[in-house]
């Protein structure tokens, strides 16, 4: 029998695909992706969507191919169709963020090409509610805006995470009768996510009580809902073309800086170097401007003020 509430998560989650789609669950042999794995193939015998795996080997560990291959035979235990191993190397290059981000752009690279070759409408992923709770509490350490605490999406374009709403303990109960790969990446004290996992959420849990996990998913939620709200309103500003300096400062602050954003972003601006700093000190151009010159931004983008407005451009 498959768990209730597994099963009713992944009715919801993938209430919206038609008969006949194809799904992939993205697979490690934990515990999470195998009873994904178990719960998505049984709800696509219901819905009549064809459910696979793809298994991916990082490349990381001595034994890793053993490991993967593993994960793929117990998928096809649990009758997955087809389920396919993927090799990647994970490149460290400038401003990748560290291994663990380094890792998850080579799945998500592979996971989208994989797609659009297959014509897959969506790739599971078997994240919970503590993973939802770790990324909230690894933004606020980091001080990020509503948009990083807003967490991850339960539907995210391609990619869709069924179990956002429950408990780690809910999910692997369900597969306590399988063989189960423990990463030893996630007992890594080196990654900030374990360390917030094993020591910094069960701390708060103990010292603030039971629900903690539960009201920073929860808090993920409204926040997302406020960065949506934020986003659309600059992206409106920036679509209707009237960015001048006057109309940006009637705007609240809160959309001004998310239209300079977009503004830099659409120029050329690389994203992910694009830092708070940044928008601050387009933002003075606006409100405490004194004759400054061009600011240098991230993908060789300046900005200056000309003639009553902002002018990005690439250098």
């Amino acid at each position: 029998m498959i768990d209730l509430n597994l099963r009713h998560a992944l009715i919801q989650n993938l209430a919206d695909l038609q008969v006949g789609s194809s799904v992939m669950v993205g697979c490690s042999g934990g515990a999470d992706s195998l009873a994904l794995v178990r719960a998505a193939v049984h709800v696509g015998r219901e819905r009549e969507i064809t459910v696979g795996v793809l298994v991916i080997d990082h490349q990381l560990q001595a034994g890793s191919a053993a490991v993967a291959q593993s994960a793929a035979d117990v998928a096809r235990q649990l009758g997955a169709h087809p389920v396919v191993v993927v090799a990647v190397n994970v490149a460290q290059g400038p401003g990748s963020g560290g291994l663990e981000s380094a890792a998850r752009d080579a799945r998500r690279s592979t996971f989208e090409d994989y797609a659009q070759a297959h014509n897959i409408s969506a790739v599971l992923l078997g994240h919970t509610l503590e993973d939802q709770a770790e990324t909230v509490l690894l933004g606020l350490a980091r001080g990020s805006g509503a948009r990083s605490l807003s967490g991850m999406r339960e539907v995210d374009g391609l990619y869709r995470r069924p179990f956002l709403g429950l408990t780690r303990v809910q999910v692997r109960d369900t597969v306590s009768d399988l063989a189960i790969y423990e990463d030893p990446h996630n007992s890594n004290p080196d990654f900030a996510r374990v360390r917030v996992r094993h020591n910094v959420l069960p701390t708060l849990e103990s010292d603030l009580g039971p629900g903690v996990a539960r009201a920073l998913a929860r808090t993920a939620d409204m926040l997302r809902d406020d960065a949506d709200a934020l986003e659309g309103q600059a992206a409106a500003v920036v679509a209707g073309g009237d960015a001048s300096i006057d109309n940006l400062l009637l705007l609240p602050r809160a959309v001004r800086t998310r239209v300079l954003r977009k503004l830099a972003t659409d120029a050329g601006c690389t994203v992910n170097d694009l830092t708070r700093e940044h928008i601050l000190a387009i933002d003075a151009l606006l409100t405490n401007w004194h004759g400054q010159g061009p600011l240098n931004l991230p993908g060789n983008v300046n900005v200056e003020r000309r003639h009553g407005r902002l002018n990005f451009y690439k250098t």
